[in-house]
């Protein structure tokens, strides 16, 4: 049956599809509070929403909704499992939309929880990756701001940072890298230049590595007179160097336990003039028995005088 035209002169203010007795009434107007069956629409005006009357009430027809699916999957709500999909009608998610996400001019993504986690579905590793749109030529910035919005801050807490290909860090003012403990471990420095096997840090001013935040100072180097100055114990391959100047003409030596140490040498003969020097438990030792004369290249030795 179809019904066409403009109907006029009927004092009845709902409309009503099917028979009599088991017919849906579609009602404006005031809301029906007589005669009503399960079923029974009313269009409120009012508020501009279609409300369904239902268990001896009328509710808002998006409440009696058990299932929405639009254009087959297009869109599909599922009141059993209370799950809402775009692009698919099975999801064990809130919100799932099986394909890409396009958001509109400064977007916000906010959550009320202590974090947000961004985890792969199936198991697999997670990558979170920030792309270009291909088109534009330029690189991908990625960046974490504080709470006024001004400050940049950003934080990787783990075992193991991995940058693959170039890093760059930059920072105006100060650059920090703090980890109770231990500090900042590097390894295998030489891939950092695989040309020269070289690491380098640039600084246009002095470069400070230090400990305990501000103060403690470990390594300065000086730009200008290009030396570095250590603080405490200097560690090469297991062995400790001094960390004192020592005086003129001392050498380095060693505890026989990787501790190297400035030590004075004895480079002057004991004895006076003219005498020998041989070992005498372990130093130099002379004896006014035991001459040499440079004049005559005579050797002697108290008993007898022989000639060289």
């Amino acid at each position: 049956m179809a019904i066409f035209g403009n109907f006029k002169g009927t004092t009845q203010s709902e409309f009503q599809i099917g028979k009599s007795t088991n017919g849906t009434k579609i009602s404006t107007g005031t809301q029906p509070s007589s005669n009503l069956s399960t079923g029974d629409l009313w269009l409120n005006s009012a508020n501009s929403t279609i409300e369904v009357y239902s268990s001896g009430e009328w509710k808002s027809i998006g409440s009696t909704l058990k299932e929405l699916n639009v254009d087959s999957g297009t869109l599909f709500v599922d009141s059993s499992n209370d799950t809402v999909s775009i692009g698919s009608t099975s999801s064990n998610d809130k919100l799932f939309v099986n394909g890409s996400l396009r958001l509109g001019t400064n977007p916000s993504l906010k959550h009320s929880g202590a974090y947000l986690d961004v985890s792969h579905t199936n198991g697999s590793a997670t990558q979170l990756r920030v792309r270009d749109n291909s088109s534009s030529g330029s690189d991908p910035i990625f960046k974490v701001y504080s709470a006024n919005n001004t400050s940049e801050v950003f934080k990787v807490q783990g075992d193991t940072t991995t940058f693959s290909g170039n890093a760059t860090l930059t920072g105006v003012d100060t650059l920090r890298i703090n980890e109770n403990g231990t500090g900042l471990r590097m390894t295998n420095v030489g891939a950092f230049d695989n040309s020269g096997g070289d690491f380098r840090i640039f600084s246009t001013s002095n470069l400070i590595l230090a400990t305990n935040g501000d103060s403690g100072t470990a390594v300065t180097f000086d730009q200008n007179t290009k030396d570095a100055t250590f603080q405490g114990n200097i560690i090469v391959n297991s062995l400790t160097y001094p960390t004192a100047d020592g005086t003129a003409d001392q050498v380095l030596t060693t505890d026989g336990n990787g501790t190297l140490s400035f030590t004075t040498v004895n480079a002057n003969p004991d004895g006076s003039n003219t005498q020998v020097q041989f070992n005498n438990a372990g130093s130099f030792g002379a004896s006014t028995g035991f001459t040499f004369d440079d004049a005559n290249d005579t050797v002697e030795t108290g008993i007898v005088k022989h000639i060289v």
